[in-house]
């Protein structure tokens, strides 16, 4: 099973995500657009697993976060990954606590070392994905301006969980597994 592990949003954020979003659509040719229920910030793609590794990848990520308390991030920017005559991924970026953030993926990491999962070699880029594969009618700009001008609600991050990742009827759908409550 496709899993990773990541942080989730509170459904009133994800309606302003989805405001944003349609903006883009319409400055757009085209694109793939994320669902509401799937937008999230990951911290550890893990890629397929067997289902007797779920206790262990739980047991070692509530061993290094037992101690790791509550913050907030708040989104104030965007960008883009460039593809071949597209944006490859059009994403949301989280600003604020980003010390934290960065610690926490740092003991998520750890973990999963220990579990026996490589590390990830390329710098962490905390992201949102909105949507991929765009072609724009208009520069990306005019998105910057309306994303730095929207005033988005906090992002409470109070647990962290790791998401079985399976494809029904021809969409992606995240479920939890499991949480580990932050104190």
């Amino acid at each position: 099973m496709r899993t990773f592990i990541g942080i989730d949003f509170p459904k009133s954020l994800k309606e302003q995500i989805v405001e944003v979003q349609s903006f883009l659509k319409s400055i757009s040719k085209k694109g793939r657009w994320k669902y509401i229920d799937n937008f999230h910030l990951t911290l550890k793609f893990l890629g397929e697993i067997e289902y007797e590794k779920v206790e262990k990848i739980r047991q070692a990520l509530e061993k290094n976060l037992k101690d790791f308390s509550r913050f907030s991030l708040k989104i104030s920017s965007c960008g883009y990954f460039k593809g071949h005559g597209n944006l490859r991924v059009v994403y949301l970026k989280p600003d604020g606590n980003l010390e934290k953030l960065n610690n926490i993926f740092s003991l998520v990491e750890d973990a999963m070392a220990e579990v026996g999962f490589e590390r990830e070699k390329r710098e962490y880029t905390p992201h949102i994905t909105i949507a991929q594969d765009v072609v724009l009618n208009e520069p990306f700009e005019n998105f910057q301006k309306y994303v730095e001008s929207f005033s988005f609600d906090e992002i409470p991050v109070e647990k962290v969980i790791l998401f079985l990742s399976e494809e029904i009827d021809r969409k992606r759908v995240y479920t939890p597994l499991f949480e580990i409550q932050l104190h």
